[in-house]
């Protein structure tokens, strides 16, 4: 086999590995369920990792005392979030397991704390703690957030998209009851 087929072999297996990517993200957008939840949190830009805002949401922090919690766990450790709808249509956490529901809205996440005992905080990551965008959108949206309206909200809620294993993937915002979702392309 000659150098040049060789190269042509592996250009077009990234290639198509690249192309899966891609469709399986547009699938998650797409095909799952969309929900909503407010967010609380900014941070400043990395200069290492480009422009960004931290995202944290009351699912980030869960009190275990008030969540059907089930068991103690670990830093580490897999949970599964049990999300209820609320009136203003954002989600909030209903309890916590170890196991993957049978059915239900559920978000799957990480153990970011250390042991926690009944009645303490469990500090959850889901993977969509960080929200990449242009200078100047990362930039807006930094200033947004440290906005607070009297109840002391921002008024920017986050839009997902969980899969059926309930892995979450940032959608888009609502700002001040405008939907801005991304566009993949």
């Amino acid at each position: 086999m000659s150098h040049t087929l060789r190269l042509s072999l592996i250009g077009a297996v990234m290639t198509g590995f690249l192309a899966l990517m891609l469709g399986q993200n547009l699938i998650h957008r797409s095909q799952g369920t969309e929900v909503l939840v407010p967010v609380e949190g900014y941070d400043p830009r990395d200069i290492l990792l480009g422009h960004y805002a931290n995202i944290r949401t009351p699912l980030h922090r869960l009190e275990s005392g008030t969540l059907d919690a089930g068991a103690g766990f670990d830093r580490g450790d897999r949970i599964f979030v049990l999300l209820d709808t609320g009136p203003t249509g954002h989600v909030t956490a209903g309890g916590i397991q170890a196991e993957r529901p049978e059915g239900g809205l559920y978000m799957e996440g990480r153990v970011r704390s250390d042991h926690v005992v009944p009645g303490d905080v469990y500090r959850v990551d889901y993977n969509i703690e960080r929200y990449f965008a242009s200078q100047e959108r990362a930039l807006a949206l930094q200033d947004r957030l440290r906005e607070r309206n009297a109840d002391g909200e921002t008024g920017v809620s986050l839009i997902l998209a969980l899969n059926r294993n309930g892995a979450a993937q940032i959608k888009g915002f609502v700002v001040d009851g405008e939907r801005r979702v991304d566009r993949v392309w």
